[in-house]
């Protein structure tokens, strides 16, 4: 999964010397499919897990810190182009504690009307607490109706998930809705495969997923 983009001129902007503008015009296919389409959507980040050596060939991004400074240059293009059809949501990323602070910190202030966590603050709990608590204490949850868990898909975080948008719902925000996504329903039906009777034992807590009964 890559963005089919002109990574060489990730960075280049209207005015500069050989301008091509293939990867702006990416951008704002993006930018007015979403806001043509959706109530709600995310930025264009670049997660931080793009920067492994298979990616790297295609894009050139070989750190977390390359990975920081794509997204907040697409969150600036959003900001700059936007028509306000739709309301976006601020994509944090980081695969562990400081990571993720350090990418907070950096795309916190950029007005955007909600938040998406992915990396380690859909996975950790421990962690995804700690940040909802530091959003609540800085003001960053007044105003942001939303917050979408990336790719997490698990029945225990349903429930926990569940207590916390009622506690932010009463402490915090309470026009405030949390959500989450999985693949799996999509990668089922692309494998013949569907869910059948839910497991909840002290060793599973899921679904059971099995051959679908025709073809």
């Amino acid at each position: 999964g890559i963005l089919k983009f002109d990574w060489e001129r990730f960075y280049e902007k209207k005015g500069d010397a050989g301008y091509k503008g293939n990867a702006d015009k990416m951008r704002t296919t993006i930018l007015h499919w979403l806001e043509c389409t959706a109530e709600w959507s995310m930025v264009l980040d670049v997660p931080s897990w793009a920067a492994n050596p298979l990616r790297t060939k295609i894009t050139g991004l070989k750190s977390f810190e390359d990975c920081l400074d794509a997204t907040k240059f697409n969150n600036e293009f959003f900001l700059d182009n936007r028509l306000g059809a739709t309301k976006f949501l601020n994509v944090l990323q980081g695969s562990n504690w400081e990571e993720s602070q350090h990418w907070y910190d950096a795309v916190k202030d950029y007005e955007f009307e909600g938040w998406a966590m992915g990396g380690t603050n859909m996975r950790n709990m421990y962690i995804a607490l700690k940040r909802l608590i530091i959003m609540r204490d800085e003001g960053k949850l007044e105003g942001r109706d939303w917050i979408h868990f990336l790719g997490t898909s698990r029945l225990d975080w349903a429930a926990m998930l569940t207590i916390i948008q009622r506690q932010l719902r009463k402490h915090a925000n309470p026009n405030i809705s949390v959500s989450f996504d999985c693949a799996s329903p999509f990668i089922a039906t692309a494998n013949g495969m569907t869910y059948t009777a839910p497991v909840h034992t002290a060793n599973r807590f899921g679904y059971i997923m099995e051959a679908a009964p025709d073809n």
